[in-house]
């Protein structure tokens, strides 16, 4: 029996599959020899979470929730699902990764490069945290609030702004709101799939494409602005490092 598992709980896409950076997450944190194992699991796709808890074999076994933050399935989904692990295991689940104090900071760089390699005079900036929210549950709203206050402290008072998929503000209000001839658009998303490659593209007023090949793709241009459009935080590289530090607590 190994000493300990590393488990990457996430979504997963039924339609973009290929193209999930939880996969290359999970090959980057075996290659690290931290864990004696670690293995990834999805809600919707393969493999699939059920079927990877049924095949736990270890004395201890860490969860980290691969999403932006806390909401039902983190609160509820996962850990019900974690019933079925026999109780000689020791079950520890941690926080959400996109909560962990990094990811502001990790997309303070993300911004700031487009802005240096372009030569993009902060004034005209704004940077844009797009989430998907949800009308019944305010949470990932919250979230993304408290992320766009810590992102304009890192970026030194910088323009930034959030808008969501369902639930006002909404993506598709931004020409109302944002006035800064340059935007560049983060997703408050772990990772690639319909939400990222169609529905807030075509919020944005861009055509649905395949994002998620380069960091950031832009110049676009949309309602007479220019956009930069970065790809879901998932595809971050130093992500093995921050989930390295949260299960070395």
């Amino acid at each position: 029996m190994n000493n300990k598992t590393l488990l990457l709980a996430a979504h997963g896409s039924s339609r973009y599959e290929g193209n999930n950076p939880i996969l290359q997450l999970t090959k980057t944190l075996r290659e690290k020899k931290i864990y004696d194992e670690v293995l990834c699991g999805f809600l919707r796709q393969q493999p699939f979470l059920r079927n990877v808890l049924s095949q736990i074999q270890t004395r201890d076994l860490g969860v980290i929730p691969m999403f932006s933050g806390f909401g039902y399935i983190t609160d509820t989904l996962i850990p019900k699902a974690l019933d079925q692990i026999s109780n000689k295991v020791n079950v520890q689940i941690y926080d959400p990764i996109g909560v962990h104090g990094e990811i502001p900071k990790l997309m303070a760089r993300r911004a700031t490069s487009v802005m240096e390699q372009h030569s993009l005079n902060p004034d005209i900036v704004t940077v844009l945290i797009v989430a998907h929210g949800h009308t019944k549950n305010s949470q990932n709203a919250d979230q993304t609030r408290v992320l766009a206050v810590d992102l304009k402290k890192i970026m030194n008072g910088i323009g930034t702004s959030f808008a969501f998929i369902e639930e006002k503000p909404l993506i598709s209000d931004w020409p109302q709101t944002i006035t800064t001839e340059h935007l560049i658009v983060i997703p408050y998303l772990i990772g690639g799939g319909i939400h990222t490659v169609n529905d807030i593209p075509i919020m944005l007023g861009l055509k649905p494409r395949d994002y998620d090949n380069t960091q950031v793709t832009g110049p676009l241009s949309a309602y007479g602005k220019t956009i930069w459009y970065c790809r879901a935080f998932g595809f971050e590289e130093s992500l093995s490092d921050i989930i390295i530090d949260i299960t070395s607590k």
